[in-house]
C-alpha cells in the first residue's frame, strides 16, 4: 500500500480523502474521480480469498486520469524526473471526444492513461486531393502530430522563428490559423495515408494576395511532396479564393525551397535585406510571386 500511495498522491498528486483501515482501503481524489486502492492483506480482500498480488497479476485493464491543461512536455519531464517511463501518446476517443494522452504504468504494472480535455472538432471544409496527399482543413487535434515538426531544429533551419516546446502551444498555433466562422479556409493540413505529416497555409491575406507557407515531415523530404501540396494549395488560392497574387518569403539559403518555387512556376522578384531577425542576427528574404494570369497560362484556363 505504501508503494501505491507514493505514486499516486505524491507523484501524481491524488488526495487522500479517507481511510477505511478497517478494510484496508484508501480513496484518493483526483478531480471529480475516486481511485480505491485496497490492501490485499486486508480484512475484507482476505474474507473474499484474494490471493497475493504477482507482477503478472492483471485485475484492471487501465485507469484514466484527466489533465487539465495538458502541457505535454511539462507532463513528460515532471514524470521523466519521478523514474516513470512514458509510454504510448496521441490522440484518443474517450467520454468527452478527442484529446490527447499519454500511458504509463504504476508500480504494480497498471495501465495510467493521462487524458487532456477534448478538442473541438472544427467545422468542415474543402479537402484538396492530389496523386499522394490529402490536404484538408487543419483541426486542433493536429497539435499532437505537428509538434514533431515544429520542434526539430533541421526543420526549422530557415524559418523565422525557434522550436515549439508544448503542446498546449502548438494548440494555440492552430487556432489562430483557423478561419473565422464562413471565412474561407486557408490552413490545410497535409495529410498521406492518413497521417498528419505537414501544413499548408495562406497568411496576411488582403486586397486579393497572400502569402503561402509550408512544412513537411523532413523523412518525406526530396520526393515531391511540397511541390504536390503547393499545387494543389494554388488551385484552391487561385480558384475558390480567387486571389491575383500569391507570394513566397523564403531565405536564400534554403535552395530546395528556391527550386520548388521555381518548378511550381513562381517569379524571383527581389530580395528584402535583413528583413527578419533569427537568432540575434538580421537576414535577409527572397521574394517568389506567382501571378492569377501566370496561373491560368499554367493550367491552360482562360482568365
Amino acid at each position: 500500500m505504501g508503494v501505491a500511495l507514493a505514486f499516486y498522491r505524491d507523484v501524481l498528486g491524488a488526495v487522500v480523502e479517507r481511510k477505511l483501515e478497517r478494510i484496508g482501503m484508501v480513496q484518493l481524489r483526483v478531480g471529480a474521480s475516486i481511485i480505491d486502492l485496497v490492501d490485499l492483506n486486508g480484512d475484507w480482500l482476505k474474507a473474499a480469498g484474494a490471493k497475493a498480488f504477482t507482477p503478472d497479476a492483471v485485475n484492471v485493464d487501465h485507469i484514466c486520469i484527466r489533465i487539465e491543461p495538458f502541457d505535454e512536455a511539462a507532463i513528460e519531464a515532471y514524470l521523466t524526473g519521478h523514474g516513470v517511463e512514458i509510454g504510448e501518446k496521441g490522440i484518443r476517443y474517450g467520454a468527452q471526444g478527442d484529446g490527447p494522452s499519454i500511458y504509463i504504468r504504476d508500480p504494480f504494472g497498471t495501465t495510467v492513461e493521462l487524458k487532456g480535455p477534448a478538442t473541438p472538432v472544427e467545422a468542415d471544409g474543402p479537402v484538396l486531393k492530389t496523386e499522394r496527399l490529402v490536404l484538408r482543413p487543419m483541426r486542433r487535434s493536429d497539435a499532437q502530430a505537428l509538434l514533431p515538426l515544429f520542434r526539430d531544429d533541421e526543420t526549422l533551419r530557415y524559418w523565422a522563428f525557434g522550436p515549439i516546446e508544448t503542446l498546449a502551444q502548438m494548440q494555440d498555433i492552430i487556432a489562430s490559423n483557423l478561419p473565422p466562422q464562413n471565412a474561407p479556409q486557408s490552413s490545410f493540413a497535409i495529410t498521406r495515408d492518413g497521417r498528419t505529416v505537414g501544413v499548408v497555409n495562406f497568411y496576411r491575406h488582403q486586397d486579393r494576395m497572400a502569402g503561402l507557407g509550408y512544412i513537411l515531415d523532413k523523412a518525406l523530404w526530396g520526393q515531391g511532396y511540397v511541390s504536390e501540396a503547393i499545387g494543389a494549395a494554388l488551385d484552391h488560392g487561385f480558384g475558390t479564393l480567387n486571389l491575383h497574387r500569391i507570394w513566397l518569403e523564403i531565405d536564400p539559403r534554403n535552395h530546395a525551397s528556391i527550386r520548388v518555387a521555381e518548378k511550381c512556376g513562381f517569379v524571383a522578384e527581389g530580395v528584402a535585406r535583413e528583413s527578419f531577425l533569427l537568432a540575434g542576427a538580421y537576414l535577409d528574404s527572397v521574394y517568389y510571386a506567382l501571378l492569377r494570369e501566370e496561373w491560368l497560362k499554367m493550367r491552360g484556363l482562360n482568365g
